[in-house]
């Protein structure tokens, strides 16, 4: 049987234990620190969906639901920003920023499938958030022939960014932003400044892909344990 460690090594252990979690907790920002962040973010990008909303520029990305269904000519149409607060010992903190907006594209989209495929068509649909019209086209004798979809030329899109307080870490999701999709990443807090905010619009608009690496997929490394006020 092995020898149980020693007392000193159980000791070292612990000790090697709390320069770590001591370290950690050196990483989190303060309340006061993150929450001028979330602030000065907000005000930028205020701005910014503010000027989009102006100028309504060409988005450089390809939205491809399958199908055939495929929005030609995208732009940015239309959008805003909103905040929610919280509060910290007593002081109002910022803890989320969220961006709504719409993406336009040239037409109205029309597809006919089988009626084996309709579940499937829908579905990719209604995960994308989108607006449809389904129609089931019969034969003369009542049999179910195929199903003329229609979509509007509009897509719902957005980015939240929520701020945990604890951990110091700024999640960022993503739902139909450069694709059908929602993807989160995870960013410390002192990462959210202009340079990442720019990489943001550029992403937006299909210009430049930058800031997707600029943070880890949520989820993918071990999240730090809770410290902090």
């Amino acid at each position: 049987m092995p020898n149980p460690p020693s007392l000193l090594d159980q000791l070292r252990t612990q000790y090697e234990a709390a320069r770590q979690s001591q370290h950690q907790q050196s990483d989190v920002e303060g309340f006061q620190a993150i929450d001028a962040r979330m602030r000065k973010s907000f005000r930028w990008l205020e701005r910014a969906i503010t000027y989009l909303d102006g100028l309504k520029p060409t988005i450089e990305h390809r939205y491809d639901l399958g199908h055939g269904l495929l929005f030609e000519s995208p732009r940015f149409s239309r959008g805003s920003v909103g905040q929610h607060e919280r509060r910290i010992v007593g002081f109002p903190v910022l803890d989320e920023i969220n961006i709504y907006y719409e993406i336009g594209a040239a037409r109205t989209l029309a597809l006919e499938v089988a009626p084996g495929s309709v579940a499937l068509a829908e579905k990719a649909l209604d995960d994308a958030g989108l607006q449809y019209t389904s129609r089931r086209v019969e034969d003369h004798g009542g049999t179910v022939r195929k199903c003329a979809i229609s979509v509007p030329p509009a897509i719902p899109a957005s980015v939240l960014f929520n701020a945990d307080y604890q951990t110091g870490l700024v999640s960022v999701a993503l739902n139909n932003v450069d694709r059908l999709d929602r993807i989160r990443l995870e960013f410390h807090s002192n990462a959210i400044e202009e340079a990442a905010l720019e990489d943001l619009v550029r992403l937006i608009l299909g210009q430049d892909s930058a800031f997707l690496r600029r943070a880890p997929l949520a989820g993918l490394h071990p999240r730090e344990p809770a410290v902090g006020p």
